[in-house]
């Protein structure tokens, strides 16, 4: 176990009213230095924010990068987006950019159903420079 734990398994497990919020998660890690768990951490918290409700939003292709093992792994894609800003920090705001620009066509910012808040007139448009 990990100091997390106690956060994930515990004091998570209270949230009330997440489920069919829209969610999406990163990570940082070191991918070489550990190639046999990088980015586990981002791995749990999408399981554990998955299973309260949330409607996860955000995989990403794992093309590019050198781990050999993840918690992280979804099928062929990444729960979320990792960046490693040790080993390839030339290619993460890229990755960022290309992340929001999906993110933002998988209808994250849009809201609908019978509990949701009105959007925020700020948050209506969002422009991501190239």
């Amino acid at each position: 176990g990990t100091g997390w734990d106690e956060i994930y398994y515990g004091e998570m497990q209270e949230l009330k009213n997440l489920a069919t919020k829209k969610v999406a998660v990163f990570g940082l890690g070191d991918q070489i230095s550990y190639a046999e768990n990088y980015a586990d951490a981002t791995g749990e918290l999408h399981d554990v924010l998955n299973t309260l409700g949330c409607n996860m939003l955000g995989q990403t292709s794992m093309e590019g990068y050198e781990h050999e093992e993840s918690k992280a792994i979804r099928g062929d894609k990444f729960c979320g987006l990792l960046c490693d800003a040790v080993n390839q920090s030339e290619m993460s705001e890229k990755r960022v950019k290309d992340w929001v620009k999906q993110l933002l066509a998988e209808g994250i910012l849009e809201t609908g159903g019978a509990a949701s808040v009105a959007e925020p007139a700020a948050v209506k448009s969002v422009a991501i420079p190239d």
